[in-house]
């Protein structure tokens, strides 16, 4: 654990004064916050933490789980049924725009937002693909998530009823 909180420091700090990492947080930081209770500081370390853990997540050393969970995903019951043996591809740069637009969403609602795990992405607040694609594109850095294929996935998903799940940290 203490590993993984200094080596988060360090993550944070060389994303945070990156070029591309410092020009997302700037972007994040002129949103403005819903009627909500999710204040901008909470945002941030949501969003930074996530990007972490979409940074060092290995799909080769993870599996689906028997709840269907795989990298911050939960998949649905006809997904794993057509491919029950195939890990989908892409999990955690599609787990990562997933959590990032559901922050971006809580943060601009104008409704209170308290519990997100185990749901779709919400139908209020302003949905931010810009924003997200900025953010996967910082954290990897060899692709070049376009806005436009960050929405298609995001319906996608919500037609795929791909949920959140929690991040776990492989061995």
């Amino acid at each position: 654990m203490i590993k993984t909180v200094k080596e988060f420091k360090v993550w944070r700090a060389h994303f945070c004064y990156s070029p591309k990492g410092k020009s997302a947080i700037d972007q994040m930081k002129t949103l403005k916050q819903g009627d909500n209770e999710f204040p901008y500081g909470n945002l941030e370390s949501s969003v930074l933490s996530t990007c972490f853990l979409a940074s060092k997540y290995l799909v080769e050393k993870d599996q689906i789980d028997s709840r269907r969970r795989i990298g911050g995903l939960q998949l649905s019951v006809s997904t794993n049924k057509v491919h029950p043996k195939r890990k989908p591809q892409n999990v955690g740069r599609n787990s990562l725009i997933l959590h990032l637009s559901t922050f971006l969403k809580f943060y601009t609602a104008d409704e209170p937002t308290f519990d997100w795990v185990g749901k779709k992405i919400p139908a209020f607040g302003h949905t931010q693909p810009e924003l997200v694609s900025k953010f996967v594109n910082a954290v990897y850095s060899d692709g070049n998530m376009e806005v436009a294929a960050v929405e298609r996935f995001i319906r996608k998903s919500q037609k795929d009823d791909i949920r959140l799940a929690h991040w776990k940290l492989q061995n």
